[in-house]
């Protein structure tokens, strides 16, 4: 009798540890990584600005970018000499973006590690130029500041992807918390020449007029996935980034787009492959969401009238 017992104690805990590796298995496996390998997926961002030249200016100088083409009130920027990243375009009659409108939050540079933002703290220090903020969002470390037409800028170094942590439900797990400064200004290199040519728009962060909508504009028109959500923000990506797009309704529910003569954001680029592109179309079409088609790319607008054009590579 006592031998039947122990064997049964035997199976008994035999069945909890295999249940238990299978549990943590299966948890181990239920997100894939996203891999530093994955294509870039946005492209160039298109600004409106007041004076290109002078805003132009401010990107070589404060930011590190370099001239691609210059004409007389258009400017197009490249870290790289060829890969056109930043459009500065100035018109007519342009006025200042109001207050409480749709429209960009800020659009995110990406360096590729956290020395080159450690040039960048430095670069920002010496120039005495004033930044917003700095934070660590747990999956990246973030210097934040606006140009001289207040357009929102981010510049950022993300964290090993192996240490993005997803919550229960999994989105990524972020935050805004403070930055080791010292650790950041140590990984710096003696010199800044500007942005490194491996730079590029690593995400864009968007004012929205209403997140259920929005969502389903982003997740079940364009294909893109939730990674984190609440009831006043949204983060979307490809690839299992933490994100491509973020949306917030922090200045409110309900709020206009700016008028079309506004400063600040006209459009960007979300870089999709050609089998995404097409699900794309049909995708908006069935959701009667309008589209304009070109030969391998389209231009729609969200439903905060932000402009996007979806390329084909």
């Amino acid at each position: 009798m006592k031998n039947k017992r122990l064997i049964i104690i035997g199976i008994v805990f035999v069945i909890v540890i295999i249940s238990l590796f299978v549990l943590l298995k299966k948890d181990e496996t239920a997100y894939e990584a996203y891999s530093t390998d994955s294509p870039n997926r946005v492209g160039e961002v298109h600004l409106v600005v007041s004076n290109a030249e002078q805003i132009a200016a401010f990107y070589e100088e404060v930011i590190g970018f370099k001239v691609l083409t210059s004409e007389s009130s258009r400017v197009t920027l490249t870290v790289d000499g060829s890969s056109p990243l930043l459009v500065l375009e100035e018109q007519d009659g342009t006025v200042e973006r109001p207050f409480g409108t749709t429209g960009l939050y800020h659009f995110a540079i990406l360096v590729p590690d956290h020395g080159s933002l450690g040039n960048m703290l430095l670069h920002l220090a010496e120039t005495e130029f004033p930044m917003q903020g700095a934070a660590n969002h747990q999956y990246s470390d973030a210097l934040y500041l606006a140009d001289p037409d207040g357009n929102g800028i981010e510049i950022y170094a993300d964290l090993p992807p192996n240490t993005w942590k997803r919550d229960k439900d999994g989105g990524y797990e972020g935050g805004s918390y403070p930055i080791d400064f010292e650790k950041l200004m140590a990984e710096a290199t003696p010199t800044w020449n500007g942005l490194p040519e491996n730079t590029s728009i690593g995400h864009m962060h968007l004012q929205a007029t209403e997140l259920a909508i929005t969502e389903k504009f982003y997740v079940d028109g364009l294909g893109l996935n939730v990674t984190s959500k609440d009831s006043s923000s949204l983060f979307l990506s490809k690839d299992n980034y933490h994100h491509h797009v973020a949306l917030n309704t922090w200045a409110g529910t309900g709020i206009p787009a700016p008028p079309d003569n506004s400063r600040g954001l006209k459009n960007f680029t979300l870089i999709f492959s050609k089998e995404e592109l097409d699900e794309a179309k049909s995708r908006l079409t069935d959701l009667n969401f309008h589209f304009e088609e070109k030969d391998s790319s389209i231009i729609v607008q969200d439903p905060s009238r932000n402009t996007i054009e979806i390329i084909s590579k």
